[in-house]
């Protein structure tokens, strides 16, 4: 069963003082046991519900409603009252998550959890959530307990009991559990006092009735939208590009403003021609609003209807019809974004409303080159991405002085070398022409973007931070650039930081796979093995992607979990069987499992299919490569691989390289022909790039000459120490 995610509520039930009772009469705790599983079998089959986990003493199960848990839960208890009764305890909370066949996986199975810890022996305690569900159904009945603050839980969570007959009524004043009673009243003031804030109460009503129309009064909601991909009504499909190029840019213009929160057009495209509906779309992507629409060009004129409707209640907002001459397409769509801006009555700044009214070209002909260039660079594929090139070239040709055109050249340059292996001379083209497009529009996020990404795949981080910054300064919705700030505080090691951009680029695009995924990288590093085996899983979900495949690797090892590891590793495999980076990391996985047979027979294969291996900076299997063969005996052959590793990675540092893994690769190669000293003086230069991967470095095999080194040993520790910190830190997350 392939994961999919689900509405539904989560139920776990234990039984308490199981472990005392296993101690002192086994014979009375198996058959507690039995007795919970049978009921159970019966119960959650017969409410619709599914037992995702049995353990000693509880289960976690799984229901298609709230209703129908709570009813199950009240059986169960029931069943267990009869006879001897057993001290069972039941927590329920409802949301959306993530469903295999042997496991569940979300914030919601966390919070259920939580709730359950507060529960005493017959009871059935739910959240408020699961109270909404249930409150207006007349057999059942419920008592408020109070509001309790639960680890990496935003908001407080307001639990309520079951009282119906035969279910324990728990006393609140002695409820214990896995969070904190946020207390009520806290502050008392004297009735003077209160007096005196009453009749100031009383005049600050008059004055908002007297002078303050009601109507003038803005939500304090923040307010937040997706651009559903507008409705191309020609006839001819070969010009979808140009109706997805417009609505990117009315998904931009509203981008613009940074009191709104706007879903990136990348997401919104797997939204093309859905069946969804609008309740539906928003309740996924968590927003409030969402604006949709059509389009058709008619010889010289362009008619663009679009329509603003609100996802609670269905009602349009606002509508309108559009038509045009096509010369007056960028006002049509600045128009667009200041009339939503208005009906959601958000504020636009002078400077925003500036951006959104400016125009990116005089040449109509060169926006279409430069629509087509967008499009072929968005199919992620090296054909399409020199199509992207050409159709950008053409469009500057047209005009010279088009910014975004020049970004793209940038960008689609730095993706030759990044992703489709290109020479890396490919990035001074990129930084060329991203440094055009930042002096033709010095407000231009994308140009900011595209300059910056030159500069870190050319591992030149201090100088692509800052170009960061300022590109999320101008468009603090710009997904790419929000998500490559997140990753550029990872590199430097400021992983809270990373944590807050990341997460906040999940929540602007939440169909890209990266952002949950360097959140998983980064819980990993922290130590929260938890956290980080959801969101790499959720971003599994999302693409089967060889990074985040390695993480989850690196994570279960990391908890001695090594059959789930070694699972991992034909999966890595079969995502492309083509590419020696697979290999690779396949390789190190199997290392570090000590299955040394398979990992050579990966690392071969490896750089069988490196075509650069004598100059290859990015990999290691040269490395260890040459570590298994040395410890065979074949020393010219691992000598070859280790030193011509070596040279490389020296030369990169040489040429101003600030990426931590060329330090980390020379401290190995030292390591492995056990010159220790040097091999401690480059990890120490390593930690001065930012490495923090203590984890990394106590599962490599690479440091194994050094582990019992008291300065190793120091430096994982402080590592360590470093990373709990920032745990803390991130705790509020």
């Amino acid at each position: 069963m392939s994961p999919t995610r689900q509405l539904g509520a989560i139920m776990f039930t234990d039984i308490m003082g199981f472990t005392a009772m296993m101690e002192a009469n086994e014979q009375t705790a198996n058959e507690w046991r039995t007795r919970l599983r049978q009921s159970l079998k019966t119960h959650v089959s017969f409410y619709n519900g599914r037992i995702i986990e049995l353990n000693g003493d509880g289960a976690l199960t799984f229901f298609q409603s709230a209703y129908e848990a709570v009813k199950a839960a009240i059986a169960i208890q029931l069943d267990m009252k009869k006879d001897s009764p057993v001290p069972l305890r039941a927590g329920i909370h409802a949301g959306e998550v993530v469903l295999e066949e042997n496991s569940v996986y979300g914030s919601v199975v966390n919070v259920a959890s939580r709730v359950e810890s507060f529960a005493v022996p017959g009871s059935i305690f739910i959240s408020e959530k699961v109270y909404d569900e249930v409150k207006n159904k007349p057999d059942i009945q419920t008592m408020p307990v109070g509001k309790f603050r639960f680890k990496n839980v935003e908001e407080p969570v307001e639990i309520f009991a079951i009282r119906n007959e035969g279910i324990a009524v728990p006393d609140k004043q002695k409820l214990t559990g896995k969070g904190v009673v946020v207390e009520k009243n806290k502050f008392l003031l004297p009735k003077a006092a209160l007096f005196g804030i009453g009749a100031t109460l009383l005049v600050t009503i008059a004055v908002y009735f007297l002078f303050i129309k009601p109507g003038d009064k803005k939500s304090t909601t923040v307010q937040s939208i997706a651009v559903l991909p507008f409705d191309n009504q020609d006839k001819d499909v070969q010009s979808d590009f140009f109706a997805d190029g417009i609505t990117e840019d009315i998904n931009a213009n509203l981008s613009r403003i940074s009191s709104l929160t706007v879903i990136s057009h990348t997401t919104m495209q797997a939204f093309k021609k859905t069946a969804k509906g609008i309740k539906e779309i928003g309740k996924e992507l968590n927003v409030n609003s969402v604006l949709k629409g059509s389009l058709r060009r008619m010889g010289e004129k362009i008619r663009i209807y679009a329509e603003l409707v609100d996802v609670s209640t269905q009602k349009s907002l606002w509508s309108e019809t559009i038509e045009k001459d096509y010369s007056k397409i960028f006002d049509i769509q600045s128009e667009i974004a200041q009339q939503i801006a208005q009906k959601l009555a958000v504020k636009v700044s002078e400077a925003e409303k500036k951006r959104i009214e400016q125009k990116p070209t005089d040449n109509l002909q060169a926006y279409e080159f430069y629509l087509r260039g967008r499009d072929y660079y968005y199919r992620y594929k090296n054909e399409d991405n020199e199509k992207a090139i050409e159709y950008f070239k053409k469009a500057i040709a047209l005009d010279n002085n088009y910014s975004l055109a020049w970004a793209g050249l940038g960008d689609a340059y730095s993706q030759k070398h990044s992703r489709y292996g290109a020479e890396a001379a490919w990035l001074d083209s990129s930084k060329i022409a991203g440094q055009r497009a930042i002096l033709l529009d010095s407000n231009s996020s994308e140009a900011y973007k595209a300059l910056s990404n030159a500069y870190y795949y050319a591992k030149e981080y201090d100088k692509g931070f800052p170009l960061l910054e300022k590109s999320v300064a101008l468009n603090p919705n710009n997904a790419q650039a929000v998500g490559n700030l997140g990753t550029a505080y990872f590199l430097k090691a400021q992983l809270d930081e990373a944590l807050r951009w990341e997460k906040k680029a999940a929540v602007i695009n939440p169909k890209n796979s990266v952002p949950y995924m360097v959140i998983g990288w980064t819980y990993r590093i922290l130590g929260d093995y938890t956290q980080a085996e959801q969101w790499l899983r959720k971003s599994l979900e999302l693409r089967k992607f060889l990074d985040t495949y390695r993480e989850l690797a690196y994570t279960f090892l990391l908890q001695q979990k090594t059959d789930s590891a070694r699972k991992i590793v034909p999966l890595i495999i079969a995502i492309d069987s083509t590419n020696n980076r697979n290999y690779e990391v396949a390789g190190m996985i199997s290392h570090m499992m000590s299955d040394t047979i398979t990992a050579k027979r990966y690392f071969e294969k490896s750089v069988s299919l490196n075509q650069s291996i004598s100059t290859d900076i990015e990999g290691y299997e040269a490395v260890s490569l040459g570590q298994l063969l040395l410890n065979e005996g074949n020393t010219i052959e691992a000598d070859i691989h280790l030193t011509t590793a070596l040279s490389a990675y020296k030369k990169a540092i040489e040429e101003g390289s600030q990426d931590d893994d060329h330090a980390l690769f020379i401290a190995a190669i030292y390591s492995i022909k056990n010159d220790k000293q040097q091999a401690l003086t480059w990890l120490k230069k390593a930690e001065e790039f930012k490495w923090m991967d203590y984890g990394f470095g106590e599962l490599t095999p690479w440091y194994k000459n050094i582990r019992n080194e008291p300065a190793f040993r120091q430096l994982m520790s402080s590592l360590k120490q470093k990373a709990a910190d920032m745990k803390r830190k991130a705790a509020s997350l």
